[in-house]
């Protein structure tokens, strides 16, 4: 590829492709029915984007790891249903998007702290299977966002340099794990503020996932 242009961008899933807080708080709220210890929307608002590792023990304390294990395995289960009946809303221009960046010649990734059946159910959602070259997910990294192991598992591969690869967050610890990456960010005006975006390292900052294509382009003039 020439110098000076986008070798990968590197998406982030909720949030960015897709808006699906509605889906887990509800699975979060059914899961609690279930265990007969609510699931407050106050916990939802202060949890979103954790790993299940983390916010199952601080909601019901101390449990075994089979325990833990279970009910995570059991919330996701609720919110694949969820996301089966539509309750997950696709952003503008998905897959479309993918096809004008693929035309370009860059390669494409999803880096997700969701599990892979999420993510899986989610390209197949948004009808964009066969479009995504990479994907990394809960599964594939020891370490969450802030963290840059995912963005550069995702790099890994797609065989590019952090250098050449641009990622799409709309989260100040996704921002962060960018840079630490050692990666432009363009970050989504979806769940943050714009300043606190700013702040974090990003780039670029747009209003939604449909204007990613010029933003990248943007970027390419002074990527590796």
């Amino acid at each position: 590829m020439d110098a000076g242009y986008t070798a990968a961008v590197i998406f982030d899933m909720d949030g960015v492709l897709v808006d699906s807080a509605d889906a887990h708080r509800r699975a979060w709220q059914q899961l609690g029915d279930e265990v007969g210890t609510p699931f407050t929307a106050e916990r939802f608002r202060q949890t979103f984007g954790m790993r299940n590792a983390s916010i199952i023990p601080a909601w019901l304390g101390d449990i075994s790891a089979r325990r833990l294990a279970e009910l995570g395995e059991r919330k996701e289960s609720l919110y694949r249903t969820l996301v089966r009946q539509g309750a997950a809303r696709i952003y503008a221009r998905i897959p479309e998007l993918f096809v004008e960046l693929r035309a370009h010649g860059i390669r494409l990734a999803i880096a997700s702290s969701g599990p892979r059946a999420n993510i899986d159910l989610l390209v197949e959602v948004m009808g964009a299977q066969g479009l995504i070259d990479a994907i990394v997910a809960a599964e594939d990294v020891s370490h969450g966002k802030p963290h840059p192991e995912a963005f550069l598992k995702a790099a890994e591969r797609l065989r590019v340099s952090p250098a050449s690869s641009v990622v799409i967050e709309d989260s100040v610890h996704g921002i962060e794990a960018a840079k630490r990456a050692g990666m432009r960010a363009v970050a989504v005006l979806t769940s943050t503020p714009h300043d606190a975006l700013l702040a974090a390292g990003a780039d670029v900052v747009i209003d939604e996932v449909g204007d990613v294509h010029p933003a990248v382009l943007e970027l390419r003039a002074t990527l590796s």
